[in-house]
């Protein structure tokens, strides 16, 4: 059975309310054909969470392979973002480049883990957490937020062109109002994909 990549996007603005709908995609490496995804849609919804310090203990040590492509896809998407793209048809600006947050990234790798680990691919976690408490529990506090979320891409060159080329993730990737990302990258080699990679986007 061919498994194909996967990903899926999120964007919020401010406390409830949705900026912009996110077309969901199954993208292609080459050798795989893509597969539409329904959009997902949420408000945000933290819940009380308050941050932990233990929170991020188990992904501070990290594999420096994956350290590797984390950095190599917030290169990527930063010369995306100084190049300007379009997105869906729609031409978009050159915009500043995102600066890694680290509580970001301990957020966006814990979700990673937790879908390599556990074997599956949706926005919201084990135990039924969303992007937005998990940031919460991390500690960072955002006006904006937003996630994209993707699954079976083996490079950071493949993950960031199947991104570009879905609408919502591409205009995730190409928001100016957004400032910060964290990027987690985890492989579960019996998962049924494998590579799982997480963007959150914040500013403060």
């Amino acid at each position: 059975m061919t498994v194909f990549p996967r990903s899926l996007c999120l964007t919020l603005l401010s406390a409830a309310a949705l900026l912009g709908g996110c077309g969901g995609q199954e993208l292609p490496e080459p050798e795989a054909e893509g597969v539409v995804v329904p959009p997902v849609q949420t408000e945000i919804a933290t819940d009380g969470v308050t941050a932990s310090a233990a929170y991020c203990d188990d992904v501070t040590t990290w594999d420096p392979a994956w350290v590797t492509l984390e950095n190599q896809v917030l290169t990527l998407i930063n010369q995306r973002r100084a190049a300007g793209a379009t997105c869906g048809g729609v031409a978009k600006p050159a915009v500043a480049a995102l600066t890694l947050d680290t509580k970001l990234r301990c957020a966006s790798r814990k979700h990673s883990k937790d879908m390599g680990t556990n074997n599956f691919f949706s926005h919201t976690g084990t135990g039924g957490t969303t992007p937005w408490q998990r940031m919460a529990s991390a500690g960072y506090t955002y006006r904006t937020a937003a996630e994209n979320i993707a699954a079976g891409y083996g490079t950071a060159a493949a993950v960031v062109d199947g991104w570009m080329t879905s609408t919502g993730h591409c205009n995730n990737i190409m928001n100016g109002a957004l400032k910060q990302v964290g990027i987690g990258y985890f492989n579960g080699p019996s998962s049924t994909y494998r590579s799982y990679w997480t963007q959150d986007f914040g500013t403060p």
